[in-house]
């Protein structure tokens, strides 16, 4: 489906910078809200020394061709990337992580995986004022 995908050459053109990608998660979080309907959050943490190392593209590669098309990877904070998850309960999230954390220690050194943090939102039972999104940390 090239339609979906980046026509640029380089993988990690792949991703959102980071400004853009605390946007998209607000547009998603709207989005949610107004449509009662759940969405996750994976990052990332790695102990890479540059953006553009060989290896994070390689896996950002793969990753994202096994991301549908609706979900969003990015640069959530230096080092971390991000994946938003539309549509996806805790329980989804929970194992697509285990494969994305399997994908990034493939490519990179099991070292350089620092962390691998998912949170999930689901509007229905959230209060407003409350921090809308659930944190569990997972073994990278």
């Amino acid at each position: 489906m090239p339609f979906f995908k980046s026509s640029r050459n380089s993988s990690t053109d792949l991703l959102i910078g980071k400004e853009a990608f605390q946007q998209a998660i607000a547009k998603e979080r709207y989005r949610s809200d107004r449509s009662n309907n759940k969405y996750s959050l994976l990052i990332l943490s790695l102990a890479i020394q540059s953006e553009e190392d060989e290896r994070i593209g390689r896996a950002i590669t793969t990753i994202r061709n096994r991301i549908r098309a609706i979900d969003e990877i990015g640069w959530y904070e230096e080092n971390q990337l991000g994946i938003i998850l539309p549509f996806t309960s805790m329980a989804g999230a929970d194992r697509l992580a285990d494969e994305i954390c399997s994908i990034i220690t493939t490519h990179l050194d099991p070292a350089e995986c620092l962390a691998c943090e998912l949170f999930s939102y689901d509007p229905k039972t959230v209060p407003e004022a409350e921090m809308p999104i659930w944190k569990k940390n997972l073994q990278a």
